[in-house]
């Protein structure tokens, strides 16, 4: 039997779609208000695939790439222990960052008891690795946790109105008719240039544990927390690489599993502290 690899901790750490339900209308591709996005973008013809590509741009105007670097003390004091990560987010009302919660590192905002004094740096970059923000992580409050999924807020205001990036708008996986065969976009990237991958879902798990999405395509590490998208809404985050191998140790398979929306991640963060 194949075994299976879970993995995709934080390693190296919208547009409008169309048709969500029948009492919905069909929400204009951004140029052309007379023209509705495909309902598939996977292999577009036609008038599709520039349909297509809007609808891939803007998903990119609302993605961020994170890197996070943070030194602290050696434990026998000699010098410094430096750390470096790498993942995405999706940016909410233009100061909000929405990704996973799995940092292999300290955070000042999340601080533990007995956890040692840690300078974090944070850069944002947009999709093609131009520099958006520079500073430290104590700029940024955290404003809402979900097992696999973190929002964290801008201590200023409009942090990206400025830079040409956008909001995406965000769906709870409760009022999604989620199926397995439906298509999404998944945010990827191959290191260097952040993109979008068009996927289908292959399973659907909303009852046991972490309510999430099994997705038909994999992704490069780094890209954790990157959104996925259902018509051009933000419905999940990347969460964890899965990785089938054969008996003789080949890569026979990989998919992804992604951590969906709870009601307070779509909500108005605001509104969410509140409640939580």
């Amino acid at each position: 039997m194949a075994r299976k690899v879970l993995l995709l901790t934080l390693v190296g750490l919208i547009a409008k779609g169309i048709i969500l339900f029948s009492n919905r209308a069909p929400l204009a591709v951004e140029g052309d208000p007379t023209v509705a996005a495909p309902q598939s973008c996977a292999q577009p013809k036609g008038k599709a695939v520039q349909a297509c590509r809007e609808l891939e741009q803007r998903i990119l105007a609302a993605t961020v790439r994170i890197e996070l670097q943070s030194w602290k003390v050696a434990d026998d004091e000699s010098g410094y222990d430096i750390d470096y990560k790498v993942s995405h987010a999706t940016i909410k009302d233009s100061r909000y960052l929405v990704t996973h919660n799995h940092y292999s590192i300290p955070l000042a905002i999340r601080p533990q008891d007995g956890e040692p004094e840690v300078y974090v740096a944070v850069t944002l970059s947009d999709s093609s690795g131009e520099t958006l923000f520079k500073g430290s992580i104590s700029d940024f409050e955290l404003a809402w946790e979900d097992p696999e999924t973190l929002i964290l807020a801008y201590k200023g205001e409009d942090l990206f109105q400025d830079k040409g990036m956008v909001s995406a708008e965000f769906s709870d996986w409760s009022t999604v008719p989620l199926k397995a065969g439906m298509e999404v976009a998944q945010v990827d990237w191959d290191g260097a240039t952040t993109r979008v991958d068009w996927t289908t879902v292959q399973e659907v798990n909303v009852e046991d544990g972490v309510p999430r999405l099994v997705l038909a395509d994999g992704v490069t590490l780094g890209a954790s927390g990157g959104g996925i998208f259902w018509h051009g809404i933000h419905i999940a985050n990347n969460w964890l690489l899965v990785q089938h191998y054969g008996e003789l140790g080949a890569l026979t398979d990989t998919m992804t599993k992604v951590a969906l929306n709870s009601a307070p991640v779509t909500s108005g963060p605001s509104q969410a502290l509140t409640t939580g």
